[in-house]
């Protein structure tokens, strides 16, 4: 293969399954543009805004973010900083009860939101944790708000962020909730979940999976055996493919019956 071909075939590649997602299909993309009329418009973001920055499983909540010590980008019940969009890669969510008993209250893909909730708590609702090397934006809360009271075009932005972010999680939910058995539960999951990192890869049929069973499992409230049976299953009847981290979905008219869609 010449060099020519396998340059193609990497910007090909590249193409597919681009780095970042992009900013128009980013739920934090009414507060990260310049706000304003075409003629005369002014841009804030430099003052609470920061761009892409790496989480990679050596990062750590406790300390900035440029700096390497652990995998959580922030934890529960500390006090609100910034609120962050995934730019790529996949971070769990999760909780810890009065018991120390913890367990995961979700998944957000590139494009989506994490830690807006606690612009009404003022603290963490959940700890996010970065699954392999991912990146986020960053909006530091305080920053944010001293330029909505100079521009309240700003805070409206802010409003209609959080208005819709509000909506997809109560549509991700139903999605999901209310299921009567264990295998309309996990159709139901696997077709949200590419659904929603689509709007970052453009392929609703593929996403790479970095989501380990145990996470899915606690997440769906079911044993891992039983997720383990059940994707086994899955794959027996040519309702899905797995290879390594590679999901692909085969049948997603089946598994729209299956999961009552």
């Amino acid at each position: 293969m010449t060099s020519s071909n396998k340059s193609t075939k990497k910007n090909t590649a590249q193409q597919k399954h681009p780095r970042y997602v992009d900013c128009d299909n980013c739920s934090m993309q009414a507060i990260c543009q310049p706000i304003g009329s075409d003629n005369q418009s002014i841009d804030l973001t430099k003052n609470y805004l920061t761009r892409r920055v790496e989480v990679s499983t050596e990062q750590s909540s406790s300390q900035p973010l440029n700096q390497s010590t652990g995998a959580t980008l922030f934890e529960q019940a500390r006090p609100l900083t910034a609120i962050f969009a995934v730019c790529s890669g996949t971070f769990k969510l999760c909780q810890r009860n009065d018991e120390g008993i913890e367990r995961v209250v979700g998944f957000r893909f590139p494009g989506e939101l994490m830690g807006e909730d606690a612009l009404f708590l003022e603290a963490y609702n959940y700890s996010a944790v970065a699954l392999g090397d991912n990146s986020v934006c960053e909006v530091l809360v305080d920053s944010l708000s001293a330029c909505s009271q100079l521009a309240p075009e700003l805070q409206q932005n802010l409003i209609q962020l959080l208005t819709k972010q509000s909506y997809e999680q109560q549509q991700n939910s139903q999605a999901i909730i209310g299921k009567k058995s264990a295998d309309c539960l996990l159709a139901a999951f696997l077709l949200n979940i590419c659904q929603r990192n689509a709007k970052h890869s453009g392929n609703e049929t593929e996403i790479e999976l970095t989501i380990s069973r145990q996470d899915i499992a606690c997440f769906l409230g079911m044993r891992r055996e039983t997720l383990s049976r059940l994707l086994s299953k899955f794959q027996y009847e040519q309702l899905i493919s797995l290879n390594g981290r590679q999901l692909t979905l085969l049948s997603i008219n089946h598994l729209k019956q299956l999961a009552n869609q």
